[in-house]
């Protein structure tokens, strides 16, 4: 456990299910405010406000309100915990401890009035569907090529995400180590040579989650072979939410087809992470509530 009560955050599923379920949500607000630490991730708020219904948007973020009355904190979205992350290493290597970066955000507020604001609101929507298509489209137009050069080799398509790991890793890790720069590289001042950027996954567990998360979408659309492969469907912003996992002791999810929760709970395993991802039912039913 990290702390002396255990830190949970919720996916956007989970948040929506906590409206979903009405009044059955009411003493699991209430053992979470009691017993535990609520932890905000940035960008289930982003999610939360890219919603379309503004009733609907009013629920959800009355119960993130609802969530603060306990002891709880926001750390910044995805794309931006990434930054300041790779910032503070690349500063000072020698010094860097991610457990001790300030990744605090006060997103929520004191106000409602965000909550209101329709034009920004359908822009994070239609921002979050652009970069969904960019991050689909990036991993099909690989598998082609990908399939070519197992052929060419005449080498079998590696059947699970661990088998493909491990190769990779016994090849010297390249392919790892070019998703690494790819995402070291947005954020530092300079572009990190291989040793930086495996020093910095070895150092940063919440860099290495998205690393694996990215490398699990890369074999699952372009690697991974049809029929007998193993398959990871969840998607571009379901994936990135792996950057949060080391800053909880659970990590909550309702998403219906369970895939997120598949997914993250691998990354988890391959990365060596201590957290427990969990179905939203799984969660409420370890709170012993009626």
């Amino acid at each position: 456990m990290i702390g002396n009560i255990p830190i949970v955050t919720f996916d956007t599923s989970a948040h929506n299910r906590l409206v979903d379920d009405g009044p059955l949500s009411e003493p699991v607000l209430e053992k979470i405010r009691s017993d535990m630490f609520f932890r905000f991730g940035g960008s289930c708020l982003e999610e939360l406000f890219a919603t379309k219904c503004s009733a609907r948007r009013a629920d959800l973020f009355a119960y993130c309100r609802r969530l603060e009355k306990g002891q709880n904190d926001t750390i910044l979205p995805c794309n931006l915990l990434l930054t300041c992350l790779v910032l503070n290493y690349f500063k000072n290597p020698s010094a860097f401890d991610w457990r001790t970066v300030n990744v605090s955000v006060n997103i929520l507020g004191s106000g409602v009035e965000f909550v209101d604001d329709e034009e920004n609101s359908k822009k994070q929507k239609e921002q979050q569907i652009l970069l969904k298509k960019e991050f689909d489209r990036a991993f099909l137009l690989d598998r082609a090529n990908n399939r070519e050069i197992f052929e060419t080799h005449g080498e079998l398509l590696p059947s699970t995400f661990r088998e493909v790991i491990t190769r990779l890793w016994n090849a010297g890790g390249k392919l790892i180590t070019g998703f690494g720069k790819l995402l070291y590289n947005l954020a530092a001042e300079e572009d990190g040579t291989d040793s930086t950027v495996l020093e910095f996954m070895d150092g940063c567990p919440p860099f290495r989650a998205v690393v694996y998360a990215l490398l699990m979408s890369w074999y699952s659309q372009s690697l991974s072979n049809e029929g007998t492969g193993e398959k990871f469907e969840a998607g571009r912003y379901d994936q990135f939410m792996a950057i949060y996992l080391p800053y909880c002791d659970k990590f909550v999810t309702a998403e219906k087809k369970r895939e997120q929760e598949k997914c993250l709970r691998e990354v988890a395993a391959v990365a060596g992470l201590e957290t427990e991802v969990l179905s939203y039912d799984r969660f409420r039913e370890s709170l012993k509530i009626a």
